[in-house]
């Protein structure tokens, strides 16, 4: 093919794609934090990727898996990624969001290599912080079930009697109880006797029945007593 170009190279080995990334680093305007090298081997990219992937998605408005694989695979393709080219390869898909990115990228790489573990120092501020507000959520939200709880045993307390004290209707019924069974037993202890008086009775007229039908037997004449 004329030019020089065959199939299966890519634009590091065409000259043509080479002049134009060069006049396109010269028309662009980097931020002053582009300067600064990056050493990878001193990066954590791992903890870096979901930083990555959310700012694309701010700055889109939606997820793109393929942009995220494009800016990951360009870091990891040298030790000392040139952060000029990175902008103007990424201009196609950001355009005028790309200077943003890099910048907030290139100071992201910057303060992972001189940090421990290659992890951003705030990054880990962010991490610590957003568990301390996890957790403070997690203690209002048992300090409302609590007060909750309390309350609900408050107002079950409060529509019960206390064990101990009665209403004045208990006082009533207890009183009243009380006086009913001696009343009940005086009563049935009065019919009782009564029945027994009356059986009394009942003998005594019989007896007193017996002694005069026998008194008046004995005071008829004898004259009367052949006659009959």
């Amino acid at each position: 093919m004329a030019g020089g170009f065959f199939r299966g190279t890519n634009v590091e080995q065409d000259p043509r794609f080479g002049d134009v990334s060069e006049k396109m680093i010269g028309q662009a305007k980097f931020s002053s934090v582009l300067k600064k090298p990056v050493n990878m081997s001193k990066v954590n990219l791992e903890a870096i990727k979901p930083w990555i992937a959310d700012k694309i998605n701010t700055l889109l408005g939606i997820e793109d898996d393929v942009l995220f694989d494009f800016v990951v695979n360009m870091l990891e393709e040298s030790n000392t990624p040139d952060a000029r080219t990175i902008q103007v390869n990424l201009a196609g898909f950001l355009e005028d969001k790309a200077p943003e990115f890099m910048q907030n990228l290139w100071s992201v790489l910057l303060e992972a290599q001189q940090s421990e573990g290659g992890i951003p120092e705030s990054f880990i501020r962010n991490k610590m912080k957003e568990l301390r507000l996890k957790r403070e959520e997690e203690e209002r939200a048992a300090a409302l079930i609590r007060a909750s709880n309390t309350r609900l045993r408050e107002q079950s307390q409060q529509r019960r009697p206390r064990s101990g004290r009665h209403s004045r209707w208990d006082a009533d019924n207890i009183e009243s109880s009380s006086r009913g069974k001696p009343e009940r037993a005086s009563s049935s202890y009065s019919r009782s006797y009564r029945n027994s008086r009356d059986h009394d009775s009942r003998r005594d007229y019989r007896r007193r029945s017996r002694t005069r039908s026998c008194s008046k037997s004995r005071s008829k004449s004898p004259s009367k007593r052949r006659l009959s």
